[in-house]
């Protein structure tokens, strides 16, 4: 089961690892040699963990963007950089998507039943912290989650 769920944050939201030089580089790709930027990992998982806070845990429904968006902008990312730019898109994904939608990795072609979509949500939710620690982190701020 985590494999799915870091497929999940993989694929579905492309913005787990900012890599780059320096803190002015707000990039989530990287080039060989470079040294590991770390203020962006795990940013994925918070995103998921919000949505599910929501969708499946039942935490008031509150916009992602200036909570996500603004995070990014403290840090010196602006809306013309790579990883302000992914986490937007993620951001529209996950606000729009229901919770079967999450639990199929954007994938339509998946069927799931609605049984699988609750066991997913479980688990996911579980390996997460559990709906109790995703409804507290959904009330904070990133920079509290570090």
């Amino acid at each position: 089961m985590f494999r799915t769920i870091a497929a999940l944050a993989l694929t579905f939201l492309s913005v787990t690892f900012a890599y780059g030089q320096s803190p002015r580089f707000c990039r989530n790709s990287f080039a060989p040699g470079e040294k590991t930027e770390t203020r962006f990992m795990g940013l994925s998982y918070a995103l998921i963990g919000y949505a599910l806070a929501e969708k499946y845990c039942g935490a008031d429904p509150a916009p992602m963007g200036p909570k996500f968006l603004g995070y990014l902008k403290r840090q010196g990312c602006d809306p013309e950089t790579e990883i302000y730019r992914d986490v937007e898109k993620s951001i529209d994904k996950l606000e729009r998507a229901n919770l079967k939608q999450l639990a199929q990795d954007g994938n339509t072609s998946l069927s799931l039943s609605e049984k699988q979509v609750q066991e997913w949500a479980i688990s996911t939710s579980e390996v997460l912290g559990g709906c109790e620690r995703l409804i507290s982190l959904h009330k904070t701020g990133p920079e509290s989650w570090q």
